[in-house]
């Protein structure tokens, strides 16, 4: 396996974590700076700052415009950057000649973000655009309410991007204080991958950012339970030519031992072709063109969702298909066949993406900003090997109640629509 067991890692006194994994296969050198500090951190007030300083990255002076994105792509590089709601980070693949060059392009990025006050207005205007780009998808919508509705009053449930007023009120002092936070060195992880000496590619990391103040590591408040939402469906009027929902609820958390059983149960649902919804929804049926499952994380809680489309004249019909195909993974359980496929499929999936460089230096700045025990490609692999189908059955049955579901669809949708909310689980009055 690409990188397997290679990674070689050293924590700066100032607190940034190096990271560095040799792949000799490759021609190239993926580079991510990871922030701990992401949208989930934020005070009400100040909600889409880390984004608003994730764009501000990019932008010099008024007389440099794309300066920083040029230089790397005369370098023949590529360089982007991203906004979670506990991750930040800054990601560029370059040839391998080029990868120091360009660590110092990115490292002046992060470490000495200009924040010049034209600049900032016009980077106003395009996240307001942003915003709006985001207002006119109706899947966005769908995916936005369900995610307010799981955290009510919590960062986690608030757009990455923010508001309309609260990116119009945030101030050039605001932006500098959160950069400065950011990228602290207690919550900055730089990792590289690719065809270097690993010993050596330490060395330059730590010299281009050995100089970082120290700070403080990032804090997110506790999530608190709300009790049971007051409303389980959201219907969200939206012109459009489909219907589009979201069904979600919580999972395991990272640190639960039944992680990996439901992440294994969201592939069995709606990760490939032959994933029981998509074969269901669309091969079956002809309800949806795209319907997928996945779980992620924010803090302690997982998340299982389901997203798809479908003719607004077809959604209860689609929604109740879903809530009865999960209804009978609680009562039946999956399959073997089902099973085994899902495990191949996950396990293909992370060893073919492990091929490339930047999901390496990528895979090892999350695990070590995100895992309460970071966990090698290989370590992964064998934990998910190590699920059986009894555990997915197990943990279908205790995570998916009958009003586990919440969902949210949003389209040009009936004012006497009824959408069904329940799972209809045997035995269960």
């Amino acid at each position: 396996m690409p990188g397997e067991s290679l990674a070689v890692q050293r924590t700066l006194p100032n607190g940034v974590h190096l990271i560095a994994t040799p792949m000799r296969h490759t021609a190239a050198v993926s580079l991510h700076v990871a922030s701990r500090a992401g949208s989930g951190s934020e005070p009400a007030e100040l909600t889409g700052v880390t984004h608003f300083v994730e764009h501000m990255l990019f932008r010099r002076q008024s007389h440099e415009p794309g300066a920083f994105a040029s230089a790397i792509e005369r370098l023949g590089g590529q360089i982007n950057a991203a906004t979670e709601p506990e991750l930040t980070v800054v990601g560029v693949k370059v040839p391998a000649e080029a990868w120091v060059d360009a660590l110092q392009t990115v490292a002046w990025m992060v470490r000495e973000p200009a924040m010049d006050p034209d600049e900032i207005e016009k980077e106003r205007t395009v996240i307001l655009d942003e915003l709006a780009l985001i207002d006119d998808l109706p899947e966005e919508s769908a995916r936005r309410a369900v995610l307010a509705t799981l955290w009510p009053n919590h960062p986690f449930g608030r757009e990455v991007a923010g508001t309309t007023s609260s990116v119009r009120s945030l101030t050039r002092d605001a932006l500098l204080r959160r950069a400065a936070a950011m990228f602290a060195g207690r919550n900055t992880i730089v990792s590289v991958a690719g065809a270097f000496d690993p010993a050596a590619a330490l060395d330059m990391l730590g010299a281009a950012f050995g100089s970082v103040p120290s700070g403080s590591r990032e804090v997110y408040s506790a999530v608190h339970a709300n009790g049971q939402p007051a409303e389980r469906v959201h219907l969200i009027q939206r012109e459009a030519e489909q219907a589009y929902f979201s069904i979600a609820g919580f999972t395991p958390g990272r640190s639960s031992r039944d992680r990996y059983a439901v992440e294994l149960l969201g592939a069995v649902l709606g990760a490939g072709f032959g994933a029981r919804l998509v074969l269901e929804l669309r091969e079956r049926h002809g309800l949806a063109y795209d319907i997928g499952a996945d779980v992620g994380h924010c803090g302690e809680q997982g998340v299982l969702s389901i997203d798809g489309a479908t003719d607004p004249e077809l959604l209860t019909r689609a929604v109740a298909i879903v809530l009865g195909e999960l209804s009978d993974v609680v009562d039946r359980g999956v399959t073997e066949d089902e099973f085994e496929r899902a495990r191949a499929y996950t396990v293909g999936g992370l060893i073919r993406s492990l091929e490339d460089s930047a999901v390496v230096a990528a895979w090892y700045a999350r695990e070590q900003a995100l895992e309460p025990s970071p966990l090698t490609p290989e370590a992964l692999i064998g934990r998910v090997r190590a699920v059986t189908r009894r555990d997915v059955n197990a943990s279908a049955r205790a995570w998916l109640a009958r009003d586990w579901p919440l969902i949210a669809v949003a389209g040009p949708l009936d004012s006497e629509v009824e959408i069904p909310a329940e799972l209809a689980l045997k035995g269960v009055g």
